[in-house]
């Protein structure tokens, strides 16, 4: 061989070592600082710096292009970069054989390619011409699988004898090198799962986190279920939040965690089964994160601020999951009863009846409240008095923090979920329980006073039932005593708080209803006034206290002064408490409310609802409405009775159309305390569920919704107005009281019914809302008006009172008329009383059917209650009604942008009031 040629060679091998044949540039290069490293979240970017599908962290090359890897001598160096790769002693530039090992460099043929690695004798006897070796890599040409292109090692991955250096798809995937994030092993899809560029195939590591706990997938030990610690106190390599075994025994009882409802008991205690000692009455988790089967209940007693009994009982979660109570596992979920009623005590009627069943199995914990004066609590019945029931229902959130420490706990300020904090005290606006809250009629009470007087703010998710917002209201609507309710509270109260008491070994002086209560109630019933004195006492027992201190909408209410009853026996007069607390946050609340209750009826939801959304408003909550069929409902309590003591129809079914009250309690609870989807009808826009009939009922829009406004609120609301409506000789007081004995004893019809409009679309038309009224109220001799007019003494109770009572009425054709919802607004003192709201009513009036306003001087409903006047036999009236009328679309839905006059049109007069000649 020529000098000249043994010179080339020795520059290509030099040149081989010094470049190990990278032609790929590692600026930009994937998973370089340039470009931000990896796509995927979490861990540390692999990076590729040589850019040959091989991440740094596993390339026997990081710096050199060699997707093969190829490895002559084994060692931690591949070829590319090995400076001896045969590991022979002789380095890559000066070794005739740079492959293969042979130290003694021997070459006979004197080739400089040397003997170890020569396929051919060029010695010169043997005939044969000098191989050809055009890119010099010591591999000759008719045995190198990549002739012109320098690849000692000869790697070929896909083994189709075209050498990777020059295969432009080394592992025959059908994707070209430069393309192919996997470029040494086959993977046509080219998935790339953790979005690093380098495919799953060849990937050493999973980038992924998809918890995003700031772990990945590789190294976490709960990769579906976020836990940034990775605590695994039983060291199985699962994570305790995800671990479904906690294989140890926490507190030495003999008694492993996983059977273990107490987990904590101090060393030394005997234990029963569940590893309870005698004095632990309460499950506990301590350190364990087993998940252990509970679905116990049990009652506490505690001793009040005022020296009375407190009683709850506690149903625990079917299944208590230590593991995940910083997960929100378990939120607290507080129940009481209606009046007169007790706390659900066992797992009978009570418990599935209100759910509780379901909760529990869902995972909620349940605290189900005798409220005071009731079942085993001690006590006079004070009526959610802030300084009694408050205080009581305050200590029984307490006593909850500081005793349960499985319960749910979550940071207000963020809104994330938290620990129980080592210290187990709520801070407002911080770290605090996660508590839910349900209960119908006085139950719903509860729930709003908690929200009204807790400084902690611990309600997050609340569900009141048929409850009210303001007991003046409720008990003295229009300043008439709704007396029939009055009597049943009355008897009922006493009854349910009395007996429960006797068994106990209670005096009946310590429990029924606080004396101040009974005498008012029983005042305003005999004097058919309710006491003056007591109205601010009622109204701090109520809703519309806590909002209007907060500036918040109020239902207006008000009566005439009274000097004749303003008097209440000093013994049980007192004023009003002083709880000023404002500044109450907003709370996601579902009112729902029964569109034909007769106690609390539908004004009293509409006004909380316009309340609690406005203080909602200000933090971002949520408070929605459904309505019911159901509710107070006097035929509930009393022996539904035909005329002449008709005081109400029975109560329908417990749901807005197909959406029944409970599970939508279930569903808002598990949204707003567990995050889960919002269910469809409590999504989207905020729209009333309004029920019309049982399985009929529609959503209206809030915004779409026609009843009074909070001074606040400044959206148009437009109704239908009639206009010079007018009644003659409508019975009053006694008159009226005996027209409405059958008509054998009585002087003629009881009620008035002046027809406003028939129906006349085949789609029909919808009523649902508030209506309003101006009415004046007038003597037929007009000799008392002139005198009433003066209006020397506002509420003088002789010559000026009448009563009367207006509503809606409905008649299909060929029937009769009947009171819509059986819904009444009292009217007293004769005049002009202006812009009175009715109360709320829903139905759907089908073609042929007829509207009309119901007027009567007596209603069993107020039975107690009508005009003792002897002076004003009967009245006459002229008014305007306000409907909330909506057209309605061929679906049966609302159309809120048609006409509805277009809908209907005059009644026919000819068939009289209640189908009877109207009284002239």
């Amino acid at each position: 061989m020529s000098l000249s040629r043994y010179l080339c060679v020795l520059l290509a091998v030099a040149a081989l070592s010094a470049c190990g044949g990278n032609s790929v540039s590692s600026t930009g290069s994937v998973g370089s600082p340039t470009d931000g490293g990896n796509g995927g979240g979490g861990g540390t970017p692999t990076q590729d710096t040589d850019s040959d599908g091989i991440a740094n962290d596993v390339d026997n090359c990081p710096q050199d292009s060699n997707p093969g890897q190829a490895n002559a001598d084994l060692d931690d160096l591949g070829d590319a970069c090995d400076p001896d790769a045969d590991n022979d002693g002789v380095l890559n530039g000066g070794d005739n054989c740079p492959v293969v090992a042979n130290s003694d460099q021997a070459d006979l043929d004197g080739d400089l390619i040397g003997d170890a690695c020569d396929d051919e004798d060029n010695s010169g006897d043997g005939g044969g011409d000098q191989p050809v070796d055009t890119d010099m890599d010591g591999i000759a040409d008719a045995d190198d699988n990549c002739p012109v292109d320098s690849n000692p090692g000869q790697a070929d991955a896909d083994t189709d004898g075209v050498g990777d250096a020059c295969d432009n798809d080394a592992d025959n995937d059908g994707v070209d090198n430069a393309g192919d994030n996997c470029p040494a092993d086959a993977n046509l899809d080219q998935q790339d799962t953790d979005g690093d560029g380098i495919g799953d195939v060849c990937d050493p590591q999973d980038d992924r986190d998809t918890d995003g706990d700031g772990v990945t997938e590789a190294d976490d030990n709960c990769p579906a279920l976020a836990n940034t610690n990775q605590q695994d106190l039983d060291g199985d390599a699962i994570g305790d939040a995800c671990d479904p075994e906690d294989n140890r025994d926490s507190d030495g009882d003999n008694v492993g965690n996983e059977s273990d409802l107490c987990a904590d008991t101090a060393a030394g205690e005997s234990v029963d089964g569940n590893g309870c000692a005698v004095n632990q009455t309460n499950a506990s988790c301590g350190d364990s994160f087993a998940s252990v089967t509970a679905n116990r209940h049990y009652q506490v007693n505690l001793v009040s601020a005022s020296g009375e009994n407190i009683s709850f009982e506690v149903f625990e979660p079917a299944e208590i999951n230590c593991g995940q109570r910083a997960l929100g596992a378990h939120p607290l979920v507080l129940h009481s009863h209606g009046f007169g009623g007790a706390r659900v005590s066992d797992t009978g009627s009570g418990y599935t009846g209100n759910a509780l069943d379901r909760l529990v199995a869902g995972g909620y914990p349940v605290i189900s409240i005798d409220l005071r004066g009731f079942g085993d609590s001690g006590g006079t019945v004070r009526v959610m008095d802030p300084e009694f029931e408050g205080l009581d229902l305050l200590q029984i959130l307490d006593w909850a923090e500081a005793n349960l420490d499985y319960l749910a706990w979550r940071d207000e300020s963020t809104g994330d979920l938290a620990a129980r904090p080592e210290v187990p005290v709520s801070v407002a606006g911080g770290v605090n329980l996660l508590t839910g809250s349900v209960g119908s009629s006085y139950g719903g009470g509860y729930q709003m006073l908690i929200h009204g007087v807790d400084e902690k703010q611990r309600l997050d998710a609340m569900v009141p039932d048929i409850t009210w917002h303001n007991l003046p209201y409720s008990l003295n609507q229009g300043d008439v005593v709704k007396s029939a309710w009055s009597l049943l509270l009355v008897a009922g109260g006493t009854a349910g708080s009395v007996q429960p008491g006797l068994e106990n070994q209670e005096s009946p002086l310590a429990r029924g209803l606080d004396p101040f209560v009974l005498e008012t109630l029983a005042r305003g019933v005999a004097t058919n006034e309710f006491p003056r004195d007591a109205l601010d006492w009622f109204t701090y027992h109520s809703p519309r206290y806590w909002c209007g201190l907060n500036g918040q909408a109020t239902m207006p209410y008000s009566v005439a002064a009274s000097p004749l009853n303003n008097n209440i026996s000093s013994e049980f007069n007192e004023v009003p408490g002083s709880n000023t607390y404002t500044g109450q946050p907003g709370v996601d609340i579902l009112l729902t409310q029964g569109i034909r209750d007769t106690l609390f009826n539908f004004n009293e939801a509409w006004w909380n609802f316009q309340c609690l959304s406005e203080r909602a408003a200000a933090t971002g909550h949520e408070v929605r409405m459904l309505t019911h069929e159901s509710g107070h409902i006097i035929s509930g309590f009393v022996p539904e009775s035909p005329d002449p003591l008709y005081f109400q129809a029975p109560g329908g079914k417990f749901a807005c159309g197909d959406i029944n009250q409970r599970d939508a309690t279930i569903a808002w609870l598990d949204e707003k305390l567990r995050g889960l989807p919002a269910a469809a009808y409590l999504s989207g826009e905020n729209a009333i569920c309004t029920s019309l009939a049982d399985d009929d009922a529609v959503m209206i829009p809030v915004s779409q919704f026609k009843a009074r406004r909070s001074v606040n609120d400044t959206t148009a609301v437009t109704f239908t107005e009639f206009n010079d409506v007018s009644a003659s000789n409508i019975f009053n007081g006694v008159a009226a009281q005996v027209a409405h004995l059958p008509s054998a004893l009585g002087q003629g019809q009881d009620v008035n019914i002046v027809p406003l409009l028939s129906v006349n679309d085949t789609n029909g038309v919808i009523v649902a809302g508030i209506p309003q009224l101006d009415i004046t109220v007038t003597t037929p001799q007009q000799i008392n008006d002139a005198v009433c007019a003066l209006g020397s003494i506002p509420t003088l109770r002789t010559g000026c009172d009448s009563i009367l009572f207006a509503g809606l009425a409905i008649r299909s054709a060929g029937g009769e008329w009947r009171l819509l919802d059986d819904q009444i607004a009292p009217v007293r003192g004769l005049g002009e009383h202006t812009d009175i709201d009715m109360v709320g009513i829903a139905e759907r009036l089908v073609d042929g059917d007829e509207l009309g306003l119901w007027l009567s001087g007596y209603h069993p409903q107020y039975l107690e209650a009508f005009s003792r006047d002897i002076t004003i036999p009967a009245v006459n009236v002229t008014a305007s009604v306000r409907l909330p009328l909506f057209a309605v679309k061929a679906d049966g839905q609302p159309d809120f942008e048609g006409n509805v006059a277009a809908s209907f049109g005059a009644p026919d007069l000819s068939g009289g009031g209640a189908g009877l000649p109207i009284p002239q």
